[in-house]
């Protein structure tokens, strides 16, 4: 009798119904007891075999298991509405010790301001060290040890994820939504310039409906803007937990470690800058399609930059399993590109624990990678992940 209520249990496991996520829901005033904190923690292992070329001499990669990472996260809820969030790096591919990567504060509700209680029906604020509300690829991504929202196991060719202190109030109302933030623009702050020379800012317009119980449609556009003379802006280089693809087209006489190995972006450091994304998400049924198309235009070390960015993403999910591709492209007006072909899938053992296998294929045009002039990886990537 055990074994088949064991047997019932996992096949109703098996039949979860899961979606993608953005923007999370307002967190409601009526259900708040008492201040209480709630550990999360997330964790990653993969095992990878990939084979890299160029017309330079490449290291030797090895089929085996990458560094396994870890999170640790605590939320807090504090008062009717108002909730704490702060995460931290236990271990990570880019630095050995421990480190908080950010948190914030969100205010869903004003207790003490009973009189904003009809306008904050539609408002969300966030205020704190975190990743600025640009685009929707963000809600795609793996951050260090948790890889539940990512359904392959690199994040995208030019990763936008930073964490600046800044500050966004977000409007929601019958489906339509529209963000307006600021933030100095600099993971390490403390070395930029004055506030009034290094603030940046950025919006968010857009529409997610569920038009009926079958189709669910989203578009949003946002934007990112740098003013001239900051002392150096992040957007695309602000994640310092690595990426995946370990050691991918590095040359054999490298010293250290490249951990944003398979990426491609303009990198940090940006002057002034306007950056654009555009994107659309349709879920109909098991079928979920995204697309991204992202164009920015800045100066760096007063050097033109102009990057474009473009990519889809088709899924299709049956209950707790789901199967896949993406295709992802980078380019930029020197000529340079990188694009990249994922195949893969998954299986959602639970909704904190999913197993993926992803087969990647990346090509390099022109020196997108420095001192190398062409090149390409692929190969298997095998990946288990646990978030709660």
């Amino acid at each position: 009798m055990k074994k088949v209520i064991v047997l019932l249990s996992a096949a109703l496991i098996s039949m979860l119904s899961l979606g993608q996520q953005f923007e999370k829901p307002k967190l409601e005033a009526s259900e708040f007891e008492k201040v209480k904190a709630k550990v999360g923690a997330g964790f990653a292992l993969q095992m990878q075999a990939l084979d890299h070329e160029a017309p330079v001499e490449l290291i030797d990669l090895k089929n085996n298991f990458n560094l396994p990472t870890a999170s640790l996260s605590v939320t807090a809820d504090l008062a009717p509405g108002i909730q704490l969030y702060i995460n931290n790096y236990m271990s990570s591919r880019h630095h050995n010790e421990a480190w908080v990567e950010g948190g914030y504060l969100t205010i869903d509700h004003m207790p003490f301001l009973p009189a904003s209680d009809n306008l904050m029906k539609y408002l969300t604020i966030r205020a704190g060290v975190m990743m600025p509300n640009y685009g929707d690829a963000h809600f795609f991504r793996s951050n260090n040890g948790n890889v539940v929202n990512n359904p392959f196991v690199g994040n995208w060719i030019m990763d936008a994820y930073t964490t600046n202190p800044g500050l966004d109030i977000l409007f929601r109302k019958d489906g339509f939504l529209a963000l307006v933030g600021t933030n100095n623009g600099r993971v390490n702050y403390g070395r930029g310039g004055n506030l009034g020379e290094d603030l940046v800012f950025n919006w968010k317009l857009g529409y997610d409906k569920n038009i009926n119980e079958d189709l669910r449609i989203r578009a949003t556009l946002s934007g990112y803007h740098v003013g001239d003379g900051h002392s150096g802006s992040y957007l695309w280089d602000g994640d310092r937990a690595g990426a995946r693809y370990y050691n991918v087209m590095q040359t054999a006489d490298a010293e250290g470690d490249n951990f944003r190995s398979g990426r491609w972006s303009p990198g940090s450091g940006q002057s002034q800058m306007n950056s654009y994304m555009a994107n659309v998400f349709v879920q109909f049924h098991g079928l979920e399609v995204f697309g991204i198309y992202e164009n920015m235009k800045g100066e760096k070390n007063e050097a033109d930059q102009h990057f474009t960015q473009t990519a889809v993403q088709a899924l299709y999910r049956l209950g707790s399993f789901y199967v896949g591709t993406r295709y992802n492209n980078v380019s930029n007006n020197d000529g340079s590109s990188v694009d990249r072909t994922n195949i893969g899938g998954g299986w959602y053992m639970t909704p904190n624990v999913v197993v993926k296998l992803d087969y990647v294929t990346q090509n390099y045009e022109g020196p997108a990678q420095g001192s190398i002039d062409g090149g390409k990886f692929n190969g298997v990537v095998l990946e288990a992940g646990i978030a709660f």
